[in-house]
This record gives structure tokens, sequence and C-alpha cells, in this order.
């Protein structure tokens, strides 16, 4: 039987790291990268191979897909993950969030970032790591994929896509990668290649206090990396086969809509 082999983004630390222990433990050989040399740690402990780059450098991504097949000869899943954006956020002077509290998950009237302030140079910055870095890395594995006779993608999304909150401004960008889903699943479903988004909720990382969680989630806790990462690799596995183009929350009920 065939190894299957796996390419994880932004998998240092968080989410992305955790899918990658996640994958490991199923028997996937793995390709890691981060902007930071600790996915190229992470990947001498789990076995397989590392690189440091950012998921918005076409070099570096094509490096590690050239890597990836020099290495292990074929790409059977890839989980699109691009870290947390507050980065941005941060590199343009712009203050992050802070502790959460359950009015920013619903309707903050003193919320001070006004939408409007952001610069041009932010929403760029964000379209790059949010959405153009899933097109990019397509580019690289999708006729890789064909040769194969199939393959399955996950892109790292969020809740903030699909109820947007003023705490998360940027947040709407993440539909665009929501409609590129649809539209790639529907051109390459034909060649058995899957691709769905996940949308984690408030995850183990974030700050939040036990009273403002049991005001604002339903399960009343956070989710952990873990959930996220099993969830990401049902879907990369054969057992979510018949699943593409759609987008799953793993957020214990928080968001309203349907």
């Amino acid at each position: 039987m065939t190894e299957k082999v796996a390419i994880v983004t932004a998998s240092g630390k968080g989410i992305g790291e955790a899918i990658a222990r996640e994958l490991k433990e199923r028997g996937y050989k793995l390709a890691l990268m981060s902007t930071s040399d600790a996915s190229i740690k992470l990947a001498k402990e789990l076995g397989g191979i590392g690189f440091q780059g950012s998921v918005t450098e076409a070099a570096d991504m094509k490096r590690l897909v050239d890597g990836t097949l020099e290495r292990f000869g074929r790409i059977d899943a890839v989980a699109n993950n691009s870290g947390r954006h507050a980065s941005i956020m941060q590199k343009h002077g712009l203050a992050g969030r802070g502790m959460l509290e359950s009015k920013m998950l619903s309707y903050d009237p003193d919320f001070e970032t006004n939408l409007l302030d952001l610069p041009n140079s932010v929403w760029h910055d964000v379209l790059d790591l949010l959405v153009l870095n899933v097109v990019q890395m397509c580019r690289l594995v999708t006729d890789q994929m064909i040769r194969q006779g199939g393959g399955a993608i996950v892109n790292i999304s969020g809740m903030e896509s699909v109820q947007p909150r003023m705490v998360y401004p940027t947040g709407p960008v993440r539909l665009v990668l929501h409609g590129i889903t649809k539209i790639y699943a529907d051109r390459y479903g034909r060649h058995n290649i899957r691709m769905n988004n996940v949308l984690p909720g408030i995850i183990e990382n974030a700050q939040m206090d036990p009273e403002e969680m049991r005001l604002s989630i339903p399960m009343n806790r956070k989710g952990t990396l873990s959930e996220v990462a099993k969830t990401v690799a049902f879907l990369l596995s054969e057992d979510a086969g018949y699943i593409t183009g759609q987008n799953i929350l793993v957020d214990g009920a928080l968001n309203r809509g349907l």
C-alpha cells in the first residue's frame, strides 16, 4: 500500500502543528513549512521534511512543493493553513483584539476599530495571506494530483467569514476563499480532487475568561487544537470521499446563522 503524503503550511505551532501531528498519527509522510524554523524542527521529530518560508511568497511555495515531490514522489493531501492574520494588523500598527468578551462576538457598539480606517495595504496583505496562498498552492499541486488519480485539500478559514464581526474587521475576505473553494470543487471533482474549508471558532489559544465563554458559546468551552486537527484529517481522508466544496464550522455552536 502506497504511503500517503501531506503538505501542511504554517505548521510551526498552533493549528498547523496540531494538524501535522494528527496526520502523522494516521500514517502520512509530512512536508511542513512555516515562517520560522519551528516546522523544520517538527518535521525532524515526525520523520518528515521541513522548510522555512512564507505562504505569501510564490518562490517559497514552489520550493515546498518541489521538495516534497523530490523526497516523496507524490502529494495526496494539503492543509492550507496561514496562521493568524493578527500579525498583519500589528505590522500596520493596529491594535489586536486582546481578551475576548461576549459582546465582541455579537455586537459591540464601543469597538474602536473603524473599518474605513484600514488602509488598502492591510486588505492587500490579508488577501495574500488568506486567499492567494491557496490559489498559489493549487497551481502547484493540482496537475500532480490529477496524474495520481486524485487528492484532497483543506483550507483553514475562520468563523468570522460566515458571521462578520467588528472584532475581526478583515474576516469577510475569507468569503472570497469560500467562493474559490466551490469553483475549484466544481472544476476538479471529475479528477477525484476534493477541496473543503474548516472554520475554527474560539480555540484554546484564544484569551477568554470562563464567564464570557458561558455567555457566548453554547458548549461553554473553547475548542481544542486537536478537535480542529481531527476535523481536517477526516476531510482529507477517504472517509470524507463524497464531501467537497463545503465550509465546516468547528465552533461549539457559537455562530448563530444556518
